[in-house]
């Protein structure tokens, strides 16, 4: 190995030389007559992926962009041959940003999507991250943590009223009997696996007193994890216009929520065998819709761990993954794609299209 003393003294040689053609080179400009010139021809121009969209760095260190992606914007003193791009609004870029997954938007059923690395902060994919959206039944997510944390260990009656309120509304239930009595744990159960409206009404009714105090602590919630692009109006996520989120706002919530292990223990459940007085006959199963809407899907080894899905027909399928690849723990979320529950599941189409380019680069 060249000891620091050697490699010093060649870089110097290597500098007397190059200042030697430097003055040889305009000497003979001066005799011409003429000023040293840039070699004609435009320079190529650099671009970069970003959200989900090519953004192309112009010269004037302005961001062209499409209509729904926050500005992005190189320094004034980066060179435009190699542009430094400034963090996202909602997100501090990981390390390994140039590594950002490459996904054709246009391959996507989903318009606002993130895909983070929670084990490194790194966000490999992002599109229309910023933009409004409805979260349907992502919305029981903040349920069933408010629910965790705010609701005291103990018996809960699952009242007539709150079925029929469910009923009327035409939300999912569990299945529960009027009158019925379970525990808390079978209630989260209920909100998170088969998106129970009546253990949502239950849970949301036993901690404020009504709904809409409910509502209250999750606007409240959002505010304190910097969701500032949300506005929760029910605890269900039934549509209302003045419901609102955006996918990096949801990010930040199941990030937040898996934090707390008792939400994991339920986040990651296949299934769970609900409480109730009187028994019942036989075991009353709560099913994940995450993982009965994976059957005939190949992630490939990506490990879905758990998760949340949402429908409602302004919002689309909506689906918030949690996954395991190669030591590490992604999150996913996908929003606003146009189908329902009589079309293709496309959400989880999304996942598989997604978790698979991960693969690919990794």
């Amino acid at each position: 190995m060249e000891s620091v003393k050697s490699k010093r003294a060649e870089y110097q040689i290597k500098k007397r030389i190059l200042a030697a053609a430097a003055a040889l080179a305009l000497v003979i400009g001066v005799a011409a007559g003429c000023a040293p010139r840039r070699a004609a021809g435009p320079a190529e121009t650099p671009r970069d992926v970003y959200s989900g969209n090519i953004v192309v760095i112009t010269p004037s260190g302005t961001a062209d962009r499409t209509p729904d992606q926050a500005p992005v914007s190189a320094p004034v003193s980066a060179p435009v041959s190699a542009p430094v791009l400034t963090p996202a609004p909602t997100e501090q870029l990981g390390p390994e940003h140039a590594e950002r997954l490459d996904i054709d938007p246009a391959a996507l059923h989903s318009r606002c999507v993130m895909l983070k690395n929670i084990d490194t902060g790194e966000v490999l994919y992002a599109l229309s991250e910023d933009a409004r959206i409805y979260p349907a039944s992502l919305t029981k997510i903040m349920t069933a943590l408010l629910t965790l944390e705010k609701l005291p260990e103990g018996k809960y009656e699952i009242t007539g009223s709150v079925i029929e309120d469910a009923n009327n509304a035409g939300a999912s239930t569990a299945g529960f009997n009027p009158g019925e009595i379970t525990d808390k744990a079978s209630i989260v159960a209920g909100i998170l696996l088969p998106s129970a409206a009546e253990c949502s009404f239950t849970a949301a009714r036993k901690i404020a007193g009504d709904e809409a105090g409910f509502v209250a602590l999750m606007n409240q919630t959002a505010a304190e994890l910097g969701m500032n692009g949300t506005h929760f109006a029910n605890c269900t996520g039934l549509h209302n216009d003045d419901h609102y989120t955006t996918v990096a706002d949801l990010m930040k919530l199941v990030e937040y929520a898996l934090g707390n292990p008792e939400f994991v223990r339920f986040f990651t459940s296949k299934e769970y065998i609900a409480y109730t007085e009187p028994e019942r006959r036989y075991p009353f199963t709560l099913p994940s819709t995450v993982f009965t809407g994976l059957n005939g899907f190949d992630m490939g080894e990506v490990n879905i761990l758990g998760g949340k899905t949402g429908f409602t027909r302004p919002a689309g399928l909506c689906l918030a993954s949690y996954a395991e690849y190669k030591g590490n723990h992604y999150v996913l979320i996908t929003a606003a794609n146009d189908g329902n529950l009589q079309t293709e599941r496309y959400h989880f189409i999304d996942a598989q299209t997604i978790y698979g380019a991960l693969q690919k680069a990794r």
